[in-house]
């Protein structure tokens, strides 16, 4: 440490202080690693508050909540939503305290209930603007039948402003009273399994507090629209361009697949090189470089898949897209893979895809699992497993693709396909390409030779 000192003369002497480090004191204090703590949520819960989209109103009938209510009160109104957690039937009575206002929501004819609760407060706040009152709280003490019957009326004009932006596939929500106490509410709720929870801000002037709406999953199940309507489509369009931004980077395969096969997980396992994979016949024959169709599928192609006319211009295979088939099942020759398949793949290919789209090994190295005897020792029924069938797929190409890319897919569309006539044709179980080979004519059966395996 170096320290300046004046020796009277106005002149500046600098010394130099040696500190013994080990004689200060230490804080006796020691610090501890901070752990974040996450809530667990299980499947069946994440699936509960999916539901709760199908629940949300559009946005203009927020606002024509808003502006019906702002009438009623003239005062401003808005809201917005806090939380959404699913609660357990033994959990409920932590959450609804008395005193409180509570009222029942009936789904057209289902006897389920679902419950919304004003907290004391604003429901307090809303009877007396109603009643020509200031909007004052008069403290926490139970609404009277008088103030019940206004705070309802309030929630039916809630009710009707929003039916417009329900879908209209929906059954129509009706109030079916008020709770007279939390046990009877508890006792409602408590019938249908687990509880979704949402927790919304009101603001009623310069009054707010919370208004939670407790619904069962039976009446959430019921909320859901049986059909894929129109409406729910596009709230389905509108959530995903919403996020899109997020996925823009996610990249996934469109395979192109031209034809068929079936065999046995034990064919599969001792598939070697030059082996011959029988097919069912081809929509395209890329080996003569002539034109065919081709079913685009996206990754694993569960939600759906395009029909394509596949032609050749500037030596590269293209398709263009002619009809876009989602939420549909293909046919059994063309069923999307099963586990089964999957675990195949898994095994012959356990090393994924590269960036650049090559996946295959030296053409003369042998299939590991008929090598390491890893097979023998699992299967000791292996005659049953030998009879489980296995999809492939004959894929004429695969082209990487975006999120973004995906959502602008329309009819008419053409996609280059970056394969040339003549080139090898992939093999893939379940999305995952298991081999790469040439088209051949056995006694006029097509199939596939094998050229390369992945590994």
């Amino acid at each position: 440490m170096s320290l300046e000192a004046d020796d009277g003369s106005g002149e500046h002497e600098e010394r130099t202080m040696v500190v013994d480090t080990r004689l200060l004191k230490r804080s006796a204090k020691s610090w501890r690693p901070y752990t974040f703590k996450l809530e667990k949520v299980s499947l069946n819960e994440l699936r509960l508050v999916e539901r709760m989209k199908w629940l949300t109103p559009k946005a203009e009938a927020v606002e024509a909540l808003c502006s019906r209510l702002k009438d009623i009160f003239d005062a401003q109104v808005g809201f917005s939503q806090e939380s959404v957690r699913v609660l357990a039937p033994a959990e409920l009575r932590r959450h609804l305290a008395e005193p409180t206002f509570l009222s029942f929501l009936v789904p057209g004819a289902h006897r389920g209930r679902a419950v919304l609760e004003l907290e004391l407060p604003l429901a307090h706040a809303a009877v007396d603007t109603l009643l020509g009152g200031a909007g004052e709280t008069v403290g926490l003490r139970p609404l009277t039948d008088i103030e019940e019957g206004v705070a309802s009326f309030v929630i039916l004009e809630a009710i009707k402003a929003l039916a417009p932006g329900m879908d209209p596939g929906q059954p129509k929500l009706r109030l079916e009273g008020v709770a007279r106490g939390v046990d009877e509410a508890v006792a409602r709720l408590s019938e249908e399994g687990p509880v979704l929870v949402v927790n919304l801000r009101a603001r009623l002037g310069a009054q707010d507090g919370m208004v939670r709406l407790f619904v069962p999953s039976g009446v959430l199940e019921v909320m859901e629209p049986a059909q894929v309507t129109e409406q729910r489509r596009a709230m389905l369009q509108a959530d995903m361009r919403a996020n899109l931004g997020r996925l823009s980077a996610v990249r996934t395969w469109l395979r192109a697949e031209i034809g068929h096969a079936e065999i046995s997980s034990s064919d599969l396992a001792s598939l070697r090189v030059k082996d011959v994979v029988l097919v069912d016949e081809l929509s395209a024959r890329p080996d003569r470089g002539e034109e065919g169709t081709a079913r685009l599928r996206l990754g694993l192609g569960r939600q759906g898949y395009l029909d394509a006319q596949v032609f050749v211009e500037d030596d590269q295979y293209q398709a263009r897209i002619t009809e876009v088939v989602l939420g549909e099942q293909a046919p059994l020759q063309q069923r999307v893979p099963s586990d089964a398949d999957e675990a195949a793949a898994e095994a012959l290919s356990e090393s994924g895809e590269s960036e650049d789209g090559e996946e295959f090994t030296d053409p003369e190295r042998r299939n590991p699992l008929a090598e390491s005897g890893a097979v023998d020792d699992r299967m000791d029924s292996g005659d049953l497993l030998g009879d489980i069938p296995l999809q492939i797929s004959v894929e004429l190409a695969r082209v990487p693709v975006t999120a973004e890319q995906v959502v602008s897919l329309r009819t008419g569309q053409v996609i280059e396909l970056r394969r040339a006539p003549g080139e090898p044709v992939d093999l893939s179980v379940n999305g995952k390409v298991i081999a790469r080979g040439e088209l051949v004519e056995m006694e006029g059966q097509l199939g596939v030779r094998i050229l390369s395996l992945a590994g």
